[in-house]
């Protein structure tokens, strides 16, 4: 009985640990993305640029950090001093037992001074 709870124990870890390992690189993908996305809101607020040129320059962004991107995942929406970009994409995960997706939806809003 205590070898195969231990067994089980370590079957759990491991099953953990090879999960983490798939998911946590497209977590970490989506954080540096957001920072990014938050830099070029920034910029963009004060900058001229049509919501076009904002949403290819944000799509071109994307594919520098592998992220499968479309140019009608992405939202720009400039109203008066405020500049708003959000995209939203999906990565599916092809797990042996269990293959699911997970959904990413960075976004910001940025308000000139």
């Amino acid at each position: 009985m205590i070898r195969l709870r231990s067994l089980l124990i370590v079957l759990i870890v491991c099953g953990g640990i090879y999960v983490g390992s798939k998911v946590a690189p497209a977590y970490y993908t989506y954080y540096r993305f957001q920072s990014d996305l938050e830099q070029a809101g920034m910029a963009e607020s004060y900058s001229t640029r049509s919501e076009a040129e904002i949403q290819e320059s944000v799509a071109a962004r994307g594919r520098d950090y592998g992220i499968p991107l479309k140019l009608d995942q992405i939202r720009v929406r400039r109203t008066g001093d405020e500049l708003s970009i959000s995209a939203e994409y999906t990565i599916h995960f092809d797990l042996p037992i269990y293959p699911f997706d997970l959904r990413f939806a960075p976004a910001t809003k940025n308000r000139r001074l």
